[in-house]
């Protein structure tokens, strides 16, 4: 029996190793490393590996940091195809402690919860929310992202956070045909946010419609040609962030986070040619330069 534990950065082998100085050796924990340039396709081939490699029927959970994030979404698939694995989220210390110790999975979580859950922590009534000030579209944008990602751990928590945003819209005509990937963005969205998935014909014309004007919409999309097709059919945007892409065959790195075929770079340049900015920002305390800055 073992687990895969994953994590964004090198968090799950941190984990194991304080694990193994409390409880020993703990060669049934399995990490898998998640790094900014890799897709959730790539983390499920990693995922698929270990289980070909140790045997599927002898892993009892995956085991993700995050609720959200890519190394959580990307076993769902996984866990679907095998009924016997479990997709767990909260990845901790004390919680691989207590599975070393012998514990089973289920009273595992239920002491940890234990430990952690019940903290009382008092909120500073200072520290309420400022009202934004940045304009809002009429049509309701606060932001047009390229993620390949969609909605994942950096989306959910920090730049819908960041944005104030009430309403993530996800403009694509494929997620709408993968009910995996459905339910993988509707775990993923953050409590009191509304989400969306329409086809990208039917995304347009609601927002040109003014049907969420009035709220604070971040629409999300995954490839270039989604972002051209929009504007194809009339939406009115000032800006695009190129936010995460991938390394895949046939890519070259454009920067950190960022990878593209010469057909994405010459869709980018087709939707600076309508007048609409592309720049390119992977969260939202890092420095937001043009795309084309990235090309010279």
């Amino acid at each position: 029996m073992y687990y895969i534990i994953a994590s964004h950065g090198r968090y799950a082998e941190g984990c194991k190793s304080s694990c193994e100085m409390i409880t020993g050796a703990a060669p049934s924990f399995i990490p898998v490393t998640f790094t900014e340039d890799m897709t959730k396709e790539s983390v499920e081939k990693e995922y698929e590996k270990i289980l070909s490699e140790k045997g599927a029927d002898e892993c009892k959970a995956i085991i993700a940091d995050l609720p959200g994030g890519t190394p959580y979404n990307a076993a769902m698939r996984i866990v679907a195809e095998n009924k016997n694995i479990q997709l767990v989220a909260g990845l901790c210390q004390q919680l691989l402690v207590l599975l070393n110790s012998g514990e089973d999975l289920a009273d595992a979580i239920a002491q940890t919860g234990e430990i952690f859950g019940n903290a009382s922590v008092k909120k500073d009534k200072k520290q309420e929310k400022a009202a934004p000030t940045e304009p809002v579209e009429k049509n309701g944008i606060v932001n047009f992202r390229l993620d390949e990602r969609l909605i994942h751990g950096q989306v959910a928590t920090y730049w819908t956070r960041t944005l104030q945003a009430d309403r993530i819209i996800i403009a694509d005509d494929d997620v709408l045909k993968d009910e995996i990937g459905m339910s993988a963005l509707k775990a993923a969205v953050p409590s009191g946010v509304h989400l969306s998935i329409l086809t990208v014909e039917n995304a347009a014309k609601r927002l040109n419609a003014g049907l969420y004007s009035g709220q604070r919409v971040f629409l999300i999309v995954n490839k270039t040609k989604t972002i051209r097709r929009l504007l194809d059919n009339g939406l009115k945007v000032k800006e695009v962030n190129i936010g995460n892409m991938g390394e895949k065959e046939g890519r070259k790195q454009i920067k950190k986070s960022v990878y593209c075929t010469s057909e994405e770079i010459a869709d980018i340049e087709n939707i600076e040619k309508t007048g609409v900015g592309v720049y390119a920002q992977m969260v939202p305390n890092d420095e937001k330069r043009t795309f084309r800055s990235y090309l010279n």
